[in-house]
């Protein structure tokens, strides 16, 4: 059994709460504040109910949480009745002058004073949580938005109240935790500290546990999810954006406190708190806490610490390790005995996942496998500057002539043929040294002449992480990274790319003749991105055909989705987002002489076209679409354009539909737990007598799926180590008789790097020794896992459809590991991560008349 970080509680035991009922006339007065830019220089904004929640956390010292009071979404929530939640109730002064104090601010200092009244004339209650708790009984559990925030309060505060123990030898150290005001529990009393002396830098971290509050399919319980982190602390102020500050009257609760920048008068940067939460402290009589300077803040002087705001070089690591989750989980286990909480945890199934086929496609297999890319000939263009880079290149592709021990040996401009049906052309290019951005239309006018029947992909040479030079940083001047706009250039001629980054060459050995006897290590670099290259272009080889049975030959087709904010320095921009969409069909076939083959859906044509195709045709065009989204009208219009695309699929194959849980359940609410499997489904058009449509339901998010601990059926081979998850399926059927399937599994790095990468399976970061203490420096790993849900098995045997998911991820096309998604939704989520546009700035789309998206296939 895998047992998980993910805990089922009775109603019972969710406890009390301090309510205030606001009504209609709340949100009325609400809507009528002006727009404000924060306390200092912030862009005006409509005022969030976050905003006075954390005005009124800074001034109680306790949580405070102020949402509408709804069960479902809706269009404009201040237009419904209201609640604010906090763990015990408010004093009255205290509330009316803080809330008065806000507005005010939020007014420019006009004393309106229309809020405070109406909460301070709200009668205050103290219900029981599971009060507000529906669909118990149908195994649908929901609840009120703000309930999901505020059920874990009870439950952090009542495991803060015992210090954690964790083994240190014969002695046994005890971690007191504290809350903060969103109710996470943090190890203030507790940081890890590193110093390093070339260069001379000292850092520190913090533990913290987060509580998510979710809900299982099927299970009429909810589940609180724990999910530990280690948070490294900012030594100096600067992009911070979260404090965490010792509150002067509540002791036992941390002010976690957004905060901001602003210039003072000497023209430095210097931090403040956010949602006026000063200026509310000081009209309550209260002392707000002086702000550390850098050199305070980089020795943990004082009362506030600062979280670093974003991945930046640090001498700590990340993550807390295997065995930390471990002795969370017991000690969650032993603390909270009544009413009596069950740990979740997931049974071994007879399908066992199997990966024969490891490595790069072979030379034996290289044809057959590129016949699925569609064209008779595949050109891969190697484009370079640096020699080394060439030699590189020429050493990987040998593997596919009749001499592999030797490199490839030809010249440049012009075709080489490795197979029958693959060749290669090496070109240098110098522009790809240019310091500055370089015109690619104009560089590349030479591949014109290739515009053959061939398909061609580009192998591109890269400057890795682009830094200035000493000589570049004196004359001022920076290198560009060239990658997101040669990519783009290479999708308007159709063609595909993927990157080798540049190494130096080795350095001579000082013994000739051990030199020449040595075995030269494999270049796993460049292995990697040319299994990644032929995985661009479509190659499919037959190791999934070998590991799958799927008799009826359905299509197997993966939609992924993802919002992402249009970032083009337009006013109003950063306002407005667009739907990612990605459509992939991996079309299988028993027949051992055709190859299953891989299309994607072009937007832009409204057709399905082979991979390479379809992915150039992507990357050519804005990545999103505008009006599409997650929620509301712009939620139809995805559905409607995806149901358009999937009904020009071929009619006559049944299909297995992948979606992301998290991406797709509000486009599609039958993927919800609450309307699980009754409610709208992909392919609910395309479902016939004779024609089978499943759906299965992938989910990987970190905060809803139970963090695996350790498998609890298998012996240990050292005391402290967690046992690691096995190549199976897992699954788990509720009280009501539903059943989620879960693969479980240890990173490479944890598997594959001796005592370094399993450190955190032997020891906590609280208690490694002092001769091994820089290991801290590592990123310590803890077990991932992905849950299988099937919300429509079609005429299939749900069970067999999740073995499908989990082999489809086990083994991969161009990876030797587990990947998060079976195969057609990780490629379309490769399609996705390839585009120009990818979390940077976004390019105007040229205005083109549109395909009529309704029509059907014929």
């Amino acid at each position: 059994m895998i047992s998980t970080l993910a805990f089922l509680f009775p109603y019972a035991g969710l406890g009390k709460i301090t309510l205030y009922p606001l009504n209609s006339e709340f949100g009325q007065a609400w809507s009528c504040l002006p727009s404000y830019g924060d306390a200092k220089n912030g862009k005006p904004r409509r005022p969030p109910y976050a905003g006075l929640a954390s005005a009124l956390s800074a001034v109680s010292g306790q949580p405070v949480v102020l949402m509408p009071h709804t069960y479902e979404p809706v269009d404009d929530e201040f237009a419904q009745p209201a609640v604010a939640v906090t763990t015990k109730p408010l004093d009255a002064w205290t509330l009316s002058t803080a809330v008065r104090e806000w507005e005010r601010c939020v007014r420019k200092g006009e004393d309106a004073n229309t809020l405070a009244p109406l909460l301070a004339a709200a009668d205050v209650e103290q219900p029981d949580l599971a009060h507000f708790v529906r669909g118990v009984e149908e195994g649908t559990p929901h609840a009120p938005g703000w309930f999901y925030r505020v059920a874990a309060w009870n439950f952090a505060q009542r495991l803060a109240r015992t210090p954690m123990p964790v083994p240190d030898g014969s002695r046994v150290r005890r971690i007191r935790w504290r809350m903060d005001t969103q109710g996470s529990l943090i190890s203030w009393d507790n940081v890890t500290k590193r110093t390093t002396l070339k260069p001379k830098r000292t850092g520190y971290a913090l533990h913290k546990l987060d509580f998510r509050v979710v809900t299982q399919p099927g299970e009429p319980l909810f589940a609180l999810h724990v999910l530990p982190t280690f948070s490294r602390l900012a030594t100096h102020w600067a992009s911070t954006r979260t404090a965490f500050i010792e509150h002067g009257t509540n002791k036992d609760t941390l002010l976690r406190m957004p905060i901001g920048h602003t210039k003072n008068s000497d023209g430095q940067w210097v931090p403040y708190a956010r949602n006026y939460a000063s200026e509310v402290l000081e009209a309550c009589g209260m002392d707000f806490t002086a702000w550390p300077t850098n050199d305070e803040l980089a020795t943990l002087q004082g009362q506030m610490r600062a979280l670093v705001p974003a991945p930046v070089p640090h001498v700590l690591g990340k993550g807390v390790g295997t065995r930390f989750n471990k002795i969370l989980a017991d000690h969650i286990n032993a603390t909270i005995r009544r009413p009596k909480i069950t740990q979740v945890g997931f049974e071994p199934t007879g399908s066992e996942l199997t990966r024969p086929t490891k490595g790069a496609v072979t030379r034996a297999e290289l044809d057959h496998a590129l016949a699925a890319t569609g064209s008779d000939t595949v050109r891969i263009i190697a484009l370079f500057n640096d020699g080394t880079t060439r030699k590189r290149m020429t050493e990987t592709l040998a593997a596919y002539t009749n001499t592999p021990d030797k490199p490839l040996d030809c010249g440049d401009h012009e075709d080489h043929r490795l197979s029958e049906r693959l060749i290669v052309r090496f070109h240098r290019l110098r522009a790809l040294d240019r310091v500055e951005k370089v015109d690619w239309d104009d560089e590349l006018t030479f591949l014109d002449q290739l515009e053959d029947d061939t398909l061609n992909a580009a192998w591109v040479e890269t400057i890795w992480n682009p830094k200035p030079t000493k000589r570049e940083r004196e004359a001022g001047q920076h290198r560009h990274d060239h990658k997101r706009d040669l990519r783009r250039a290479l999708y308007e001629r159709g063609i595909v790319s993927q990157f080798l980054a540049r190494q130096s060459a080795p350095e001579p050995h000082d013994d000739a003749e051990a030199e020449a006897s040595a075995e030269a290590p494999r270049d796993y670099k460049a292995i990697n991105a040319l299994r990644d290259l032929l995985f661009r272009v479509g190659c499919v080889d037959d190791r999934l055909r070998e590991v799958t049975d799927l008799a009826d030959e359905p299509i197997l087709v993966g939609i992924h989705l993802r919002q992402q904010r249009i970032s083009n320095r337009r006013p109003g921009a950063a306002d407005r987002t667009q739907m990612v969409e990605v459509l992939t069909a991996l079309h299988t076939s028993n027949d051992p002489g055709r190859p299953w083959h891989m299309d994607s859906y072009d937007q832009s044509s409204h057709d399905w076209r082979p991979q390479a195709a379809a992915e150039a045709a992507f990357g050519r065009h804005a990545i999103g679409r505008e009006g599409h989204a997650r929620h509301e009208e712009g939620a139809l219009l995805a559905r409607q354009h995806i149901e358009s695309a999937l009904k020009l699929i071929p009619s006559d194959r049944p299909l297995i539909l992948f979606v992301d849980t998290e991406a797709c359940r509000t486009i599609w609410p039958g993927l919800q737990n609450v309307r699980f499997g009754t409610g709208p489904l992909p392919g609910d058009d395309l479902r016939t007598p004779t024609r089978s449509v499943a759906v299965v339901a992938i989910n990987t998010s970190y905060g809803e799926v139970p963090t695996p601990v350790e498998n609890a059926a298998s012996r240990r081979k050292n005391p402290k180590r967690p046992p690691k998850p096995q190549n199976r399926l897992y699954e788990r059927t509720t009280s009501t008789g539903h059943t989620s399937w879960y693969i479980a599994q240890a990173s490479r790095t944890y598997d594959g790097f001796g005592n370094a990468g399993s450190i955190g399976g032997v020891h906590t970061r609280f208690t490694l020794p002092a001769d091994e203490w820089a290991l801290q420096r590592k990123d310590w790993h803890s077990f991932t896992a992905t849950q299988i849900t099937v919300p429509h098995a079609g005429d299939k045997d749900p069970q067999q459809l999740a073995a499908v998911a989990a082999q489809l991820c086990h083994q991969s096309l161009a990876w030797d590991a587990r990947t998060r998604h079976p195969v057609p939704l990780h490629v379309a989520g490769a399609m996705d991560r390839a585009h120009p546009e990818y979390r940077g700035p976004s390019i105007e789309p040229v205005s083109t008349p549109e395909v009529d998206e309704t029509q059907d296939s014929v």
